[in-house]
């Protein structure tokens, strides 16, 4: 636990009126929340609004953790008590909703929020609160660097969602290599937030190619004749396209109305298997790059829970950052925004200078002989981890995305798949990229180096 303990907005917004309660205890509201009672959480997820098809599966995932975390019983034999809240997928309404989980229900950590765009304001007021944030679907280079505490090297924002630094290096590969597009000029069209722009700049750099084109788009536009045009006015041979399906739609349409030609690689925010098959006409033979992380033990357990929303797109992530949440906060023995920010890089991976290898069952406890290994745990697994943090043991949690490993930025290196739209609207894997390829290949705060061949 950290020893800086400042007073923050919600102390000081809540100071007046709990002055009157606590003041023969001399506990705040904060404070008493640590002793005892159920520990309160939240969510910032798009119910609504440009990701809404994402959004009501994400929220499911999240409510099945922490029904699986309480079923046994709770970090700290104490109850997660769950607000799911709708950003709209807008970031004013986003910043609305959080203000209302930190000073109204007192939460310590929440899940959220799913574009970057939205999750940028957020992140950068959660240490100054001591809240714990963890996104599962934003992915821009910028929130590598944003979350930490004054002065500290405690950081407040993680994600379970790869760094578009990944993505970028994809798309950039999609763009230049022969076997693909192999482009010799390609433009960038992009939505104008934060996922959109840092990700064009990472596939820019990347493609070996001439960049002709870097251009942004609104949410709120319903006509993209000239930004097509404007995308179009130096001939570029293939677009690398970052969207959202809503707008997508109606651009994807223009598109193909005007006759501009060009081949297209996709962003993963347009992996959308009912975006792709409802506009197959148009979509088939396009090119995605996206996650595409290796099995663990407990993604079959995840997908059986979810039922038929069990490919929504980062719902797997989503219950991960709730579980790796209750999961620090029962290895850290408090329950503080603090207290799973200091812990929950331990609970996801095997200790530094352990092995590395990835464990492919969950049967057995720990070490075994050998070399020291955290012991996995894995989806709807909190007894075990319960039982082995109270003996003392490390654990290693293998989610229901992926080995969710995270780094010092609290974020995973994922396995990505190249993948092809087919006619029907279905895709194909092309091809295969480990997580060792992108070792040594992204910089501070997710920028990519100048090392171009695997490490």
């Amino acid at each position: 636990m950290s020893e800086k303990y400042r007073t923050t907005r919600r102390v000081y917004l809540k100071g007046a009126t709990a002055a009157g309660v606590a003041g023969l205890t001399g506990l705040s509201t904060s404070a008493g929340a640590r002793q005892g009672g159920p520990i309160q959480m939240g969510s910032i997820l798009p119910i609504t609004g440009n990701l809404s098809a994402y959004g009501s599966g994400m929220q499911k995932a999240v409510n099945i953790a922490v029904q699986d975390v309480n079923d046994a019983g709770g970090p700290l034999g104490r109850q997660i008590n769950m607000t799911n809240t709708d950003s709209q997928t807008q970031p004013s309404r986003a910043i609305q909703q959080y203000n209302t989980l930190v000073n109204e229900q007192n939460i310590i950590g929440f899940v959220g929020a799913a574009s970057s765009g939205v999750s940028v304001p957020l992140a950068q007021n959660v240490a100054a609160d001591q809240v714990m944030q963890m996104s599962n679907a934003s992915t821009s280079p910028a929130l590598s660097e944003i979350g930490y505490a004054e002065g500290s090297n405690v950081k407040y924002f993680g994600r379970t969602a790869p760094n578009d630094a990944q993505q970028g290096i994809v798309m950039g590969r999609i763009l230049s290599d022969d076997k693909y597009i192999g482009a010799d000029k390609a433009a960038f069209l992009f939505v104008d937030n934060p996922y959109g722009q840092g990700l064009a700049e990472r596939a820019r750099e990347q493609f070996q190619g001439e960049t002709v084109g870097m251009v942004g788009y609104s949410q709120r536009a319903s006509d993209y004749t000239s930004t097509l045009d404007q995308l179009f006015s130096n001939n570029p041979d293939a677009i690398g396209f970052i969207g959202y399906p809503g707008n997508g739609r109606t651009i994807l349409n223009q598109w193909n109305n005007g006759g501009y030609g060009g081949e297209w690689v996709l962003s993963e925010g347009l992996n959308s298997s009912e975006f792709l098959s409802s506009l197959s006409n148009i979509t088939s033979g396009m090119y995605l790059a996206s996650p595409d992380p290796e099995q663990t033990p407990g993604r079959t357990t995840f997908e059986q829970k979810m039922g038929d929303q069990a490919g929504t797109l980062f719902a797997p992530h989503a219950y991960d950052c709730l579980f790796l949440e209750a999961l620090a906060i029962q290895a850290a023995g408090e329950a503080s925004g603090t207290a799973i920010a200091e812990n929950i890089r331990s609970v996801s991976r095997p200790e530094e200078g352990a092995s590395q290898q990835t464990a492919t069952t969950t049967g057995g406890g720990g070490g075994g002989g050998g070399g020291q290994q955290a012991n996995v745990v894995t989806v709807g697994e909190f007894q075990k981890a319960k039982d082995l943090l109270s003996n003392g043991e490390d654990i290693n949690y293998q989610g229901a995305s992926s080995p969710v490993n995270l780094n010092e930025s609290l974020e995973p290196l994922n396995q990505f798949a190249i993948l092809q739209v087919q006619g029907d609207g279905s895709t194909k894997v092309l091809e295969t990229i480990p997580r060792s390829f992108f070792k040594g290949k992204l910089g501070v705060g997710g920028g990519t180096t100048t090392t171009t061949t695997q490490g």
